[in-house]
Formats: C-alpha cells, sequence, structure tokens
C-alpha cells in the first residue's frame, strides 16, 4: 500500500486518473477529466453561478451555498457552458450518465463534495475536525472514505442548520429554547421591554375571535360587509376593507392558516381552547 493510498484526495485521485489518461494518449478522455475538474472548481467556488448572472440565465442552480455536487449539476453546468461558448470550446461531456456508470468518477465527485469550504462555513476545520478527517484518511478503500466524508459532511451541514434555528428562536423570548432542545415545550411568561413584541396566549385568543368574526356571516351583515376569497369587502360597491394578504396575516397570528374555507359555524371552531392560556 503506498502513501498515496493512504492520503487518497480528490487532487491525488484526479491526479492519477489524468496520469492514466495521459499514458493511454487518449485526448478524449483527457478533455472529459479536465471539464470535470473545471465544472467543480466553477461550481464550488461561485464562478459558475456569476457566469449564469452575467448571462442573464437563473443562477441558484449554481447557488454554492446550496448546490449539491452530483452528476446532475455536473450535466447542467456543461449544457449551461455549451451554450455559452456557442461551440467555440468543446463543452460535450461529461453527461451524467458517463459519470454515474464509473464509480471512480463518482467517488472523485463525493470527495469534492466533502472537502468543499462552501461560503458561510468556516475555512479553516477545527483541530476536533482536522482529527476526523486524517482518521478516515487511514481507511485503505476510498470508496468508504468518500461515504464517511459524505455523511460527516452531512453532519456538520445539520449541526451548521441546527444553530441557525436555535439563533432564531432566542429571538422569541417566550419559548424556552433550552427546555425545547431537551423535548420539553414551556411558555415562559416574559417581563419587560420583551414583553411588547412576544404574542401572547390572551394576545392569540383576542385575534382568534376577530378571524371567527370576519368569517361570521350573520355578523358581518349587520355593516354590509361580505366575506369573500380571502377578503371582506362592503356588499353592495365591493370595496375593501380587509384585503388577502391582511386576512392571512391575521389568520397565521391566529394559528388558523387556511381559515377561510370555514363555514358560517367557523366561529365555533376558531374558539380558543380551554388549554391555551
Amino acid at each position: 500500500m503506498t502513501q498515496e493510498d493512504e492520503t487518497v484526495s480528490a487532487d491525488s485521485l484526479m491526479g492519477r486518473l489524468q496520469a492514466e489518461a495521459q499514458r493511454a494518449s487518449d485526448p478524449r478522455r483527457i478533455g472529459t477529466l479536465s471539464r470535470l475538474v473545471e465544472a467543480c472548481d466553477e461550481i464550488l467556488s461561485g464562478e459558475a453561478y456569476r457566469r449564469a448572472k452575467t448571462a442573464r440565465q437563473d443562477p441558484e442552480a449554481f447557488n454554492p451555498n446550496f448546490v449539491k455536487l452530483n452528476s446532475r449539476i455536473i450535466e447542467m453546468y456543461v449544457k449551461f457552458r455549451a451554450r455559452l461558448e456557442k461551440g467555440e470550446k468543446e463543452w460535450k461531456g461529461p453527461v451524467a450518465a458517463t459519470i454515474r456508470s464509473e464509480k471512480v468518477l463518482m467517488t472523485y465527485l463525493k470527495l469534492r463534495e466533502a472537502e468543499a469550504n462552501r461560503p458561510g462555513k468556516p475555512k479553516r476545520p477545527t483541530s476536533r475536525s482536522r482529527r476526523a478527517d486524517e482518521i478516515i484518511d487511514r481507511i485503505d478503500n476510498i470508496h468508504d472514505q468518500a461515504l464517511l466524508r459524505e455523511i460527516l459532511a452531512k453532519a456538520r451541514e445539520a449541526k451548521r442548520q441546527l444553530d441557525i434555528m436555535v439563533d432564531a428562536l432566542r429571538k422569541h423570548p417566550e419559548i424556552d429554547v433550552d427546555a425545547l432542545r431537551e423535548g420539553r415545550y414551556t411558555r415562559r411568561k416574559v417581563d419587560g421591554p420583551e414583553a411588547q413584541s412576544a404574542m401572547s396566549a390572551d394576545d392569540t385568543k383576542v385575534i382568534r375571535e376577530l378571524v371567527a368574526r370576519l368569517h361570521d356571516k350573520k355578523e358581518l351583515d349587520d355593516f354590509e360587509l361580505v366575506y369573500s376569497i380571502d377578503r371582506v369587502k362592503n356588499e353592495d360597491n365591493g370595496l375593501e376593507l380587509i384585503k388577502p394578504k391582511e386576512m392571512k396575516l391575521l389568520e397565521r397570528l391566529a394559528g388558523l392558516e387556511g381559515a377561510g374555507r370555514l363555514s358560517d359555524a367557523g366561529h365555533e371552531a376558531a374558539r380558543v381552547d380551554e388549554s391555551v392560556g
């Protein structure tokens, strides 16, 4: 077993493939590998996103913050470059089927995905992260390495997303985030300035009662108003008192999204359960 086998990376794997293609004097293979490397480089660096934006094409498929490096996205990039270059350069491949038919090319993509430093992620791994990578490097089988790197990358991404959600929840002082992480949901009593921005159980009850009245034909008749297609309007002249976006906001605040389908009996259905508050 060589030192290269023990420390295989995307670069070392591609170097070996390119050397084999050079020894075989296979220009088609050399071109395929070169375009694959360029496609990965541009997608991961954000250059593909910038190219698409400059060309006035939808760039989001190549957004480096969210793109998943796989055979499908490589084919999308190849076709994009072919349209962009208009025959000036050879951009006929590799297509997804070609990549999927070769385990070694799939392994290269998985290694590139696992090793990627995406925008918003720390570019320098922590000592613990570095230690995990070193352990994976000692595994002989490169396919097993790629699988473990993929799992590790997904775990790191899941942790990053959890941290984002926790930070967002901490902006709502009535939510006890620490209790929530332990599997318990409790609503905290909020005092002081923070209480002004927190929605209390009583506030929710008041909004629910308002939404119920806005769906109640008998209530609206007294004011010559009608509820129709997510809006409340004057029955005679059609002037809107409450517009659809305003109704949807009220329903969302009341926890009654979709309440527009409530019948005249909706008033009772929308009442707050005795357990609220």
